[in-house]
């Protein structure tokens, strides 16, 4: 909806009311994110603010870009690292240099016929995943990004962002001791609706 070209155009014309809608639509799994990176929640809703304060005043350039979404996450991948560059004093922080990554557990209806016990073991085995490939699965699988713009946001290409979930699987079903043989349908990925 909101990557539609008429959405952005509208927005480029300065439609508040379809702005916020961006906002509402996004501010969410940016902020999860951002948090991923900085374990800060107050300092990541402020990176997040000041993305979408720049997007705004620059939005005259957003027909030019070719995906809004991936577009985003990137602006605040760049937040983040900057901030980590001011506050550790450092020239060059990039996305390889960063060796940790949060997992941001995300909150499911009551109706989830999943066992909290299980949905803890889950996100106990994702935290083990080394940070790049923490961070493909939460675009993924969280954020609902294709690979493509996982790829733009990570600065990898799609093989490596396939290679970074397939890990991310391997060890996760290794970990929650899950076979092939198990029952799809029945698997603690599908309850949680990890995959």
């Amino acid at each position: 909806m909101f990557t539609s070209q008429n959405f952005i155009s509208l927005i480029v014309k300065g439609d508040q009311k379809k702005f916020r809608q961006l906002m509402e639509l996004t501010s969410d799994d940016l902020l999860c994110f951002a948090i991923g990176f900085l374990k800060n929640k107050e300092v990541a809703e402020e990176i997040v603010s000041d993305v979408y304060v720049k997007i705004w005043n620059n939005r005259s350039q957003l027909e030019s870009i070719l995906n809004l979404k991936s577009y985003l996450f990137i602006c605040v991948r760049n937040g983040c690292l900057s901030y980590l560059r001011k506050i550790k004093n450092e020239k060059i922080i990039s996305i390889d240099s960063i060796s940790e990554f949060q997992f941001v557990q995300v909150e499911g209806s009551e109706s989830d016929l999943i066992e909290k016990e299980k949905i803890e073991q889950i996100y106990a085995a994702i935290e083990t995943l080394p940070c790049k490939c923490k961070m493909a699965f939460t675009l993924a699988k969280i954020n609902g990004l294709k690979y493509k713009e996982i790829a733009e946001v990570l600065g990898v290409t799609e093989k490596t962002v396939n290679n970074h979930l397939v890990l991310a699987v391997k060890k996760i079903t290794e970990l929650l001791n899950i076979s092939k043989k198990d029952n799809v349908k029945n698997s603690p990925f599908k309850q949680a609706s990890l995959f």
